[in-house]
């Protein structure tokens, strides 16, 4: 029997880690996902991971809470790292309009 939470947190992080490359053609909104189910997925996992130390072999789903734990960060990592390169794209993009001058008649 796998302790509760190892596969939620398995299933949270695989999702955060899958949404987050599209926050780039979502101008950051998918992040606003991605990072949420990133951070259950961290929690989840080593919640489980505890119950299963406790349980004294009793429990099984130590690699899926593992998996899950992992996951969840690199779907943190990923999410963090594309948002500020959005936030910097659009930045960057609102000064380049003013570097050019607009043709007059």
């Amino acid at each position: 029997m796998s302790a509760p939470g190892a596969t939620a947190a398995l299933v949270c992080g695989i999702v955060s880690a899958a949404l987050t490359p599209f926050g780039c053609c979502t101008y950051g909104l998918v992040e606003l996902a991605a990072l949420p189910l990133g951070i259950v997925a961290v929690v989840l996992g080593f919640r489980a991971r505890g119950r299963i130390a406790q349980s004294q072999g009793t429990l099984g789903g130590g690699g899926q809470a593992m998996a899950g734990i992992i996951t969840g960060f690199v779907g943190i990592a990923l999410g963090v790292i594309i948002g500020l390169l959005v936030v910097i794209g659009i930045a960057s993009f609102a000064t380049l309009q003013n570097a050019f001058p607009s043709p007059s008649p």
